[in-house]
């Protein structure tokens, strides 16, 4: 298993981050380990798709940073906006992709002019984050497609700031709202059994947000789940928003068991969110919410 260095201060095999990555063979079919120690790294990193089985190690999940500040409304060079997907930190296209003890920042901030923000955005398939944190405002964390698994992780942000596609897992995350808005806006297709599924997780909040929606759907069939999730005060009492589309309330599939703290009570919830009866709730393993033709078990 080739296992490489990366260290701001010269002593590793490589300074950059994505120079290591770029000296990774293409199609390689054994896992590479870059180890990343201590230190801040400001550039942006991408897995490409030709480049599976990468795993990125930090020393420090709070010490080992890799940051950058673009945002959507950026014009490099006077010309177009740069547009949402085109911000991340982190891009990871490549499957078979793990992440552990580190943190990713995107540090464009919030406020007049400042567009969306992503801190992480993955595409890839059987990806895992555990004891990673994701720090932004807006779209800190973009799920595009895939199954991906995250463990123990610290995601911050304010609207929409976990959202896309995939079947994704948050298991004990802490889910950190900064301001007013929106924590989840699943695009779920209605083909797709699971979107984002929350199980033992923490639902917190800074001292600007006092008014936090679970979600919004962001496509008619989005999927999200909260199971055993404990919320904060700041969690509004309806819970769910319908993104300004009555249509929305028929088609998309919220649902709660289990939510406890100052913001989990569900007998507020709007009228269109499910209660998931416990035993359905149990039902829903790791291996049945990844359910798939290669038997993929991130936990295992």
């Amino acid at each position: 298993m080739p296992k490489w260095t990366v260290a701001a201060d010269g002593s590793g095999d490589y300074t950059s981050i994505q120079e290591a990555i770029d000296a990774v063979r293409v199609h390689w079919e054994e896992r590479t380990v870059i180890w990343i120690k201590k230190g801040v790294y400001r550039e942006r990193v991408t897995i490409p798709d030709n480049k599976p089985m990468i795993s990125l190690v930090g020393e420090s999940e709070t010490e080992t940073i890799i940051t950058y500040n673009l945002d959507a409304n950026l014009r490099p060079n006077g010309g177009k906006p740069l547009g949402t997907f085109e911000t991340s930190v982190l891009t990871v296209h490549g499957d078979d992709f793990t992440a552990e003890c580190l943190t990713v920042h995107n540090t464009a901030g919030v406020g007049p002019g400042i567009g969306q923000a992503l801190a992480v955005y993955v595409s890839g398939d059987r990806a895992v984050f555990t004891n990673v944190r994701m720090l932004s405002y807006q779209d800190t964390l973009y799920t595009s497609k895939g199954r991906h698994y995250f463990k123990n992780c610290f995601i911050a942000g304010h609207v929409d700031y976990i959202f896309g596609g995939a079947t994704a897992l948050f298991h004990e995350c802490e889910i950190h709202s900064l301001c007013n808005g929106y924590i989840t806006a699943a695009s779920t297709t209605a083909q797709t059994a699971f979107g984002y599924v929350f199980i033992g997780c923490k639902l917190t909040n800074g001292p600007e947000a006092d008014a936090v929606y679970l979600g919004r759907p962001w496509r008619p069939h989005a999927h999200v789940a909260f199971i055993h999730t404990w919320m904060g005060p700041h969690i509004r009492k309806e819970g769910w928003d319908n993104w300004r589309n009555p249509d929305n309330e028929k088609t998309a599939r919220y649902m709660e068991t289990g939510s406890w703290g100052p913001g989990g009570a569900m007998d507020g919830r709007v009228a269109w969110a499910r209660t998931l009866d416990s035993d359905t709730a149990a039902e829903w393993t790791i291996e049945r919410i990844f359910a798939g033709t290669d038997g993929w078990n991130p936990a295992g």
